[in-house]
C-alpha cells in the first residue's frame, strides 16, 4: 500500500512535466529524428595523419583555434582519401564548424593551422543538424582541402568564396611582401567590407567580419561595424554568434558588456522563485509521506507482536463487534475476550477499544 501511495504521490507532481513533454513532441518531435551527413574526399600525403577532425566553433574568437576540447568528431580517412561525419548531435541552427588534419608528428594538445600554400590543412563550413554536404577537392593539389569545393550547400560555397579571398592575400602579402604590408591589409580590409555588404547569408557575412582586423580598422569603420551589427539582430536575432559580436563591438566602444538585457535577470529571477517554491512544496509533501510510512511501520511493528488469537479479536473489534459477539463466534468466554483486549491495548500502546479499532484499519490482513 505504501508503494501505491507513493507512485501516485509522483505522478500527480509531474504530471505537468509529461503534459510539456506531450505538447513538445508534437511541434518539435519530427525534428528529433534528424541527422546530419558530411562526407567527401582529402588530399592524404604520407605527412598527414589518417583522420579527418571536426572543431565546433563556439565562440568567434575559436575560428581560428586549434584545440583538443573544440573537437567533437573524429571521421578516419581511408586510403583513396575519403572520410564521412554521421551523427544526430549537432544544434539545429547554423553554426560555424571547422575540418582539419593533423601532421603526424603532432598530437590532439599542439595542432596547427597552416595557413596558405601545399600544407594548408583544414576548412570552414557551416552546418546544423540536418547539413548533407560533400566536399570535393581537386587532386591536382598537393594540400589537403586543395581547391575544394562544397556540393549541395550554397552557403558554404560562398563561405569558401571568402577563404578563397583571405588566404592567398595572406599567404602573399604578408610573408613574401612585408614591405607592402600596410597597403595591402588596406586592402583586404575594403576587399572584407565589400564582401560584408553583397553577401546575401549573414552568418557568411560575419565569417568575414571576423577576418577584419578590429585592432587597426576599428576607429575608421566603427560605423560600418555598428551598422553590420545591426544586420545581425535582424536577421540572426537568436543566433549566439550575434550576441558574441555586440559584445565585442562594446569592448572596442568602452562600454560595460551587458550579458542579457534587465528583463532577462528579472525573468530568471521569477523562475529561479518558482523553482525553489516548488521545491519547498515537494519537499515537505514527501516529509508528510515519510512521516505517514514511519507511523505506518510502527503500526505493522506493534501488530506484529499480536497473537493469532489477539489478530483475530482485533480484527473483530475494527468490525464493531461487541465482548460478547466475539465471545460467542471464537467460542470463548466474555473473562477471556476482556483478558485479551487489555493484552491487545498494551502492545498497542492505546488505550481504548475506539484507538485499537483505528490502529487496526491501519493494519492490513
Amino acid at each position: 500500500m505504501t508503494n501505491i501511495v507513493i507512485c501516485l504521490f509522483y505522478f500527480w507532481n509531474m504530471r505537468y512535466y509529461y503534459l510539456f513533454l506531450s505538447i513538445a513532441y508534437c511541434f518539435i518531435g519530427h525534428e528529433l529524428h534528424a541527422a546530419y551527413a558530411i562526407k567527401g574526399r582529402v588530399n592524404l600525403g604520407e605527412e598527414w595523419q589518417p583522420k579527418v577532425f571536426m572543431a565546433a566553433v563556439e565562440k568567434l574568437g575559436d575560428y581560428y583555434r586549434a584545440s583538443a576540447e573544440l573537437v567533437i568528431s573524429v571521421a578516419a580517412v581511408n586510403k583513396e582519401g575519403y572520410f564521412s561525419f554521421e551523427g544526430n548531435n549537432l544544434p539545429e541552427d547554423d553554426r560555424f564548424y571547422r575540418l582539419y588534419l593533423m601532421k603526424e608528428q603532432n598530437s590532439d594538445y599542439d595542432a596547427c593551422l597552416y595557413v596558405g600554400g601545399d600544407d594548408h590543412n583544414f576548412i570552414h563550413l557551416i552546418l546544423n543538424n540536418n547539413s548533407i554536404v560533400e566536399v570535393k577537392v581537386d587532386s591536382n593539389y598537393i594540400s589537403p582541402f586543395g581547391n575544394y569545393r562544397v556540393l549541395n550547400s550554397a552557403q558554404n560555397e560562398s563561405l569558401r568564396s571568402l577563404a578563397k579571398m583571405v588566404y592567398p592575400s595572406f599567404e602573399f602579402y604578408k610573408f613574401r611582401f612585408p614591405t607592402a604590408l600596410k597597403l595591402s591589409e588596406e586592402r583586404l580590409q575594403e576587399d572584407l567590407k565589400q564582401f560584408m555588404d553583397t553577401c546575401s547569408y549573414p552568418l557568411v557575412a560575419l565569417a568575414a567580419a571576423v577576418n577584419t582586423d578590429f585592432d587597426s580598422f576599428y576607429e575608421k569603420d566603427k560605423d560600418f561595424y555598428f551598422s553590420f551589427a545591426e544586420r545581425l539582430e535582424e536577421e540572426l536575432a537568436y543566433s549566439t554568434y550575434t550576441n558574441q559580436y555586440i559584445r565585442k563591438l562594446q569592448f572596442y566602444q568602452g562600454e560595460p558588456i551587458q550579458q542579457m538585457p534587465l528583463w532577462g535577470y528579472l525573468l530568471i529571477s521569477l523562475l529561479s522563485m518558482g523553482l525553489v517554491i516548488q521545491f519547498w512544496q515537494i519537499r515537505k509533501q514527501q516529509q508528510l509521506l515519510l512521516e505517514w510510512q514511519a507511523q505506518e511501520n510502527t503500526t505493522t511493528q506493534q501488530t506484529r507482536k499480536l497473537t493469532n488469537k489477539e489478530l483475530e479479536i482485533l480484527k473483530l473489534v475494527e468490525l464493531g463487534k461487541s465482548n460478547k459477539e466475539i465471545a460467542g463466534e471464537l467460542f470463548i468466554s466474555l473473562s477471556t475476550v476482556k483478558s485479551h483486549l487489555n493484552k491487545i491495548y498494551q502492545k498497542l500502546e492505546v488505550n481504548n477499544r475506539r484507538e485499537a479499532a483505528e490502529m487496526a484499519k491501519k493494519q492490513e490482513y
